[in-house]
């Protein structure tokens, strides 16, 4: 029984102190213990929970499209643009949770979405990688709007989803 209780109260207490340990020793060797105390309004997000929605500017902001791209594929940038100022807070969540499969921006919002275009006939998510596929031209606004509308309006998930 002795045994027992010493296992449970490794697991229960010990594992998880010693990943606290090293992740206080981590910040103070970087000295961000300093900083979170003098600066606690600017690391406050990273470890305590909230409800914030998030804006669709800063969910527009993390998209990443490529460096080069053609005519169409300018097109359909335009058409998602327009599509996430103009939806919903839900619709916003959920274009984040079909991206990223969570309905907060990728890293705390110091990471990117990556906006892909490819010879495919559906929109393809994968959360893993944090990047949506695009087939490479949609015929005009609407077609787009109603296209990824019921993407993430299915009940299926993205792919790697979990």
């Amino acid at each position: 029984m002795i045994v027992l209780q010493g296992i449970i109260v490794h697991d229960v207490l010990g594992r998880p102190k010693i990943v606290l340990d090293q992740i206080g020793e981590g910040l103070q060797t970087l000295t961000f213990g300093a900083k979170m105390i003098q600066y606690p309004e600017l690391f406050q997000e990273l470890f305590v929970p909230h409800d914030k929605d998030c804006s669709r500017s800063d969910v527009i902001k993390v998209l990443e499209f490529p460096q080069t791209m053609t005519a169409d594929e300018r097109s359909i940038q335009g058409y998602l643009i327009q599509f996430l100022q103009t939806a919903s807070q839900e619709t916003v969540t959920q274009f984040l949770v079909f991206t990223t499969g969570t309905p907060r921006l990728p890293n705390f919002g110091l990471g990117n979405i990556e906006v892909k275009f490819d010879n495919v006939t559906s929109i393809f998510a994968s959360t893993c990688l944090m990047a949506i596929t695009f087939p490479r031209a949609f015929p005009n606004q609407g077609t787009f709007s109603s296209s990824i509308e019921a993407v993430l309006t299915s009940k299926t998930k993205s792919f790697n989803c979990v």
